[in-house]
């Protein structure tokens, strides 16, 4: 927290330090919001279904997850030295990161446009392959979180909000990977039950008739938001009991999807 209220005394606010931590995120992030307001908007005139829910739910999902995503990584930069912010392989990370989450949006939204499935698409040859090509730029995402996490906590000087958001990223990352393996090797994230989004909960659409593995990506995954916001209450014992509580969580509804078994039954 410290790092931020130095950037307030010199005038500087807190968006403008994540802003200027990664500016090609930062905006790549903005726009993402932008696509996120654009696909809820096409969701309330356009009445096609894919998987029981609008064509446009999917899209609008991805776009929000990957602009918190990105910003997420901009406060996690801006805490770095400034010589490790301007670092050519925080550049090329950083430029990875934009790069790759642009391409999935870009094939995600095409296939939504088209009424048509973009995870677990082998409908032909070309589509198995851009799918692939779709899941090794989700991995490289994570390769970048990762990457991020341990200069993080490289330089973390004794900060507990260095230490953990640098935590986190790592934590995220590893999780985010395991979870991101099980759904490529099974494809499909539901496990028994309907297949279809049409009785899952409320925004998430989570399944709650049988297992669903989104439930175990999406805590693995916001285990790089939830880490930092434990620091900023001042108390370490908080922050290293979400570092615990977290994985052992995310396994607990991993073997529960696997199970077949909903986190909700309804």
């Amino acid at each position: 927290m410290n790092s931020f209220v130095m950037t307030e005394t010199r005038g500087q606010t807190f968006a403008g330090a994540i802003r200027d931590a990664s500016p090609l995120l930062w905006w790549t992030s903005l726009c993402f919001l932008v696509g996120f307001a654009v696909c809820a908007t096409l969701g309330t005139l356009d009445p096609r279904l894919f998987n029981g829910i609008g064509v446009w739910v999917k899209p609008a999902k991805f776009f929000f997850s990957l602009a918190v995503h990105m910003l997420t990584l901009c406060f996690g930069i801006a805490l770095l030295p400034e010589h490790r912010r301007n670092a050519r392989s925080t550049v090329a990370a950083t430029a990875t990161m934009a790069a790759m989450a642009v391409l999935e949006m870009v094939y995600i939204t095409f296939r939504a446009a088209r009424t048509e499935a973009s995870h677990f698409n082998a409908s032909s040859e070309l589509a198995g392959l851009l799918y692939t090509a779709m899941g090794i730029g989700a991995g490289l995402m994570m390769v970048v979180t990762f990457f991020l996490g341990v200069q993080i906590l490289r330089y973390q000087e004794g900060s507990l909000l260095r230490l953990a958001t640098g935590s986190g990223f790592v934590l995220a990352a590893i999780l985010t990977l395991i979870i991101g393996f099980t759904l490529g090797g099974m494809g499909s994230h539901w496990i028994g039950g309907d297949q279809t989004d049409a009785a899952g909960l409320p925004v998430f659409g989570w399944s709650t008739t049988g297992g669903d593995l989104r439930v175990a990506h999406f805590l693995g995954l916001h285990v790089m938001q939830a880490l930092p916001a434990m620091a900023l209450t001042g108390n370490r014992a908080m922050v290293g009991a979400t570092a615990l509580a977290a994985p052992v969580l995310t396994f607990a509804v991993y073997a529960q999807a696997l199970m077949g078994q909903p986190i909700l039954p309804m």
